[in-house]
């Protein structure tokens, strides 16, 4: 692959870094935003009786935000797991890009 090749595709790989940064902090912040509602929800239920039709309502509420955020847990996963390989292949591209520099404007070639 040539020069330019190489150094498009290191600012593919930048770009698409930075979009899973992104979508990890978007992520991390709506998990935040959950764990405050249901802090919330919590609060709310221990102020009342345990078998009311409202605690059980807040309990099934309490249950559907832990159920998103285990789903928002493997979305992180798969995210961090992207970032890695992204990683790999920034190091890798970038020491081709290196070499290409290297061999094409180093001194006599070397």
């Amino acid at each position: 692959m040539g020069f330019a090749a190489n150094q498009a595709r290191l600012l593919a790989l930048i770009s698409r870094k930075s979009d899973l940064e992104l979508e990890a902090q978007f992520i991390t912040q709506h998990k935040l935003y959950m764990a405050n509602m249901t802090s919330g929800f919590f609060n709310m239920q221990a102020k009342l009786d345990p078998n009311s039709e409202a605690a059980k309502v807040l309990d099934a509420r309490i249950k559907q935000l832990q159920q998103a955020d285990k789903i928002l847990d493997m979305h992180l996963r798969r995210i961090d797991s992207q970032q890695q390989a992204v990683k790999q292949e920034l190091e890798s591209v970038d020491k081709l890009v290196k070499d290409n520099i290297k061999s094409s404007f180093g001194i006599m070639g070397k």
